[in-house]
């Protein structure tokens, strides 16, 4: 049995806008994800991956850039593909 006080985090390389962005996640419980990444000059953007109860996820952050914001459906493709 795993003791609820395990941190579970992993990466996930997804290609982005033809480049290829390391995402990190952490999980906090099955539908909250807290993640970050960072873009070509080493500026990290952290976000929150939220799991609705329709079935969709809700990205929320603060500053994040159109190539995070825009390429959600990616993103959580991604993470559903490593979870499930």
């Amino acid at each position: 049995m795993v003791s609820p006080n395990v941190n579970v985090a992993f990466t996930i390389v997804i290609k982005i806008n033809g480049r290829l962005k390391e995402f990190n996640f952490r999980k906090r419980n099955n539908s909250l994800y807290d993640g970050n990444t960072n873009d070509e000059y080493s500026i990290r953007y952290y976000f929150q991956l939220q799991k609705e109860e329709n079935g969709g996820w809700q990205l929320s952050g603060q500053n994040l850039p159109p190539w995070v914001v825009n390429n959600q459906p990616v993103i959580v493709e991604a993470l559903e593909s490593k979870i499930s």
